[in-house]
């Protein structure tokens, strides 16, 4: 769909050529999908089948039968004559945004629960969920320990990890804005429960109440989180973390782009942990990254985003 939006001199380059081509036979042409193409630019399948609900079952049997179309063409009818250089770019290359390697990597993985009336067309369907980052400095994340490390001691984890939480959306679907005035509460404490050498055991509990009715958005939440992680002293970081939140959202506006039933309240959970960095999440930042995080930690990452 972004191509469609190109100025005429980037749809004259190769690349944009190339896809006008290849997609000719497509159902929408230029269009959001998943598509077989050749390298000489040959449309053979659209394999994305279902709306709102997917077909998988479907979706590989046409990948096959694209598969058995492209083995059956001869090589010179399915490999491209001339490779497609720089030059050829229609659109900016994608550069990733790889984290310092000192930085705490967290995931959160949010999704609603059941709700009357529910339909699949619907950000809230408990089908559908949210995976965002979350990233700190080795300060930053030292701020989710108690200074003293002493079994019994408790502290409130550091502000730029709260406001995260709050700011952020980690909590909900969705990511309308929030600032000072709509957080009405927000507090996590942490407490060493127990040590092990040089590991520590820690304990989280925390509330959170959002309210705004502005223009930009009309809705609150209001949930808890619960959490553990060990902390290792000898190498300044968590071997372990876990915290889940479950809360209440109230939609007090139901957009028709993203809500379908008339219940405004929703239950909706996340889980935060360790991220595990799986090859397909690379370059992946978290979703505020470019809104939610400081100038100095742009300047450490492995490349800035497009």
């Amino acid at each position: 769909m972004e191509y469609n939006n190109l100025p005429a001199d980037a749809k004259a380059k190769g690349e944009y050529q190339f896809l006008r081509k290849a997609l000719t036979g497509a159902p929408h042409g230029i269009h959001q999908g998943i598509y077989v193409v050749t390298p000489s630019g040959k449309y053979l399948k659209k394999a994305n089948v279902g709306w709102p609900s997917l077909d998988p079952k479907k979706a590989l049997s046409l990948l096959r039968e694209a598969v058995a179309e492209y083995r059956a063409m001869s090589k010179s009818e399915r490999l491209a004559a001339a490779q497609l250089g720089d030059t050829a770019r229609s659109m900016s290359p994608r550069h990733d945004v790889i984290p310092a390697l000192e930085w705490a990597k967290i995931r959160s993985t949010t999704r609603s629960y059941p709700f009357e009336g529910m339909e699949l067309f619907d950000l809230r369907h408990p089908v559908y969920y949210k995976l965002d980052r979350l990233w700190l400095t080795p300060e930053a994340a030292r701020s989710l320990v108690p200074a003293n490390l002493t079994v019994g001691q408790q502290s409130s984890i550091g502000e730029k990890a709260l406001r995260h939480l709050t700011y952020d959306c980690h909590l909900m679907l969705g990511c309308p804005p929030w600032w000072k005035e709509t957080v009405k509460t927000a507090e996590v404490s942490v407490k060493i429960v127990s040590k092990k050498g040089k590991l520590y055991d820690l304990r989280y509990v925390g509330k959170f109440h959002f309210d705004s009715d502005t223009k930009y958005n009309k809705s609150s939440y209001r949930g808890n989180l619960l959490g553990s992680a060990v902390w290792d002293e000898d190498k300044k970081q968590f071997s372990s973390l876990k915290w889940v939140t479950l809360g209440q959202r109230n939609r007090k506006e139901l957009k028709s782009n993203e809500t379908k039933s008339k219940v405004h309240i929703t239950t909706v959970g996340s889980v935060f942990e360790l991220d595990p960095m799986r090859p397909n999440d690379k370059g992946l930042p978290p979703h505020r990254w470019e809104d939610g995080y400081s100038k100095a930690m742009k300047q450490q990452v492995g490349a800035t985003a497009r």
